[in-house]
């Protein structure tokens, strides 16, 4: 009874932990950057990457897809594809957060070079840190976030300004790393995630509500 008290106590600790602590953190990840990750994983059984150019000087990216950050890479690429707009996605296919390369350092040569020829960037992740469904909205451009954020809304999602460690606004971070220097970084909790992953209709007019603050 004692053993089987003690191993609920350690479930429950667990879950607070994932769903306390902010993601990313630094320290979390394995590999410093994607040339260290490409070393030492193979392409096709542990990550893939999806590129649609469509020659658009408008970009939505997500770097964090698949097993990564669950969902990101769908709602990014309904983005792009309803929009007409360029994709990028890492795709994760290892479970769990292993293959996790932080923003400022993931330097994977195609993400960057359709980044670099974009004007506008809106980059989709993943994040923790609340039981509330939000999207937190960051990085550089703060007119393109604002109108996001206030389309989400208006769309009757929670759309705030993201807290510091979210906020996305380094020069090294891929999304601000187009033509013009300033993205948006847009991190969407578990429980939002999970509510666009169950509900077609709901899902549906979040991309809808991104896609026409991008136009």
């Amino acid at each position: 009874m004692r053993f089987m008290k003690k191993r609920i106590a350690m479930v429950l600790l667990t879950v607070f932990m994932v769903t306390t602590l902010a993601v990313p953190v630094f320290a979390a990840d394995r590999y410093s950057s994607f040339t260290s990750l490409k070393r030492y994983n193979t392409y096709g059984k542990d990550y893939r990457i999806v590129v649609r150019d469509r020659a658009s000087s408008k970009a939505v990216i997500a770097i964090h897809g698949g097993n990564i950050e669950f969902e990101t890479d769908d709602i990014a690429s309904a983005i792009a594809a309803r929009g007409g707009y360029d994709y990028y996605g890492f795709i994760g296919l290892r479970k769990g957060f292993g293959l996790h390369v932080t923003s400022t350092r993931f330097n994977e040569p195609q993400a960057r070079r359709l980044v670099a020829k974009s004007s506008r960037t809106v980059a989709i992740h993943g994040c923790g840190g609340t039981s509330r469904a939000v999207t937190y909205v960051g990085g550089r451009d703060r007119v393109l976030g604002n109108k996001i954020k206030a389309a989400l809304r208006k769309a009757g999602f929670t759309a705030v300004s993201a807290p510091a460690r979210l906020a996305g606004t380094s020069s090294a971070n891929i999304a601000n790393r187009n033509r013009i220097g300033r993205g948006v970084q847009l991190e969407l909790s578990v429980p939002m995630r999970s509510k666009l992953a169950r509900n077609s209709a709901l899902f549906n007019r979040y991309v809808n509500a991104v896609t026409k603050a991008m136009k």
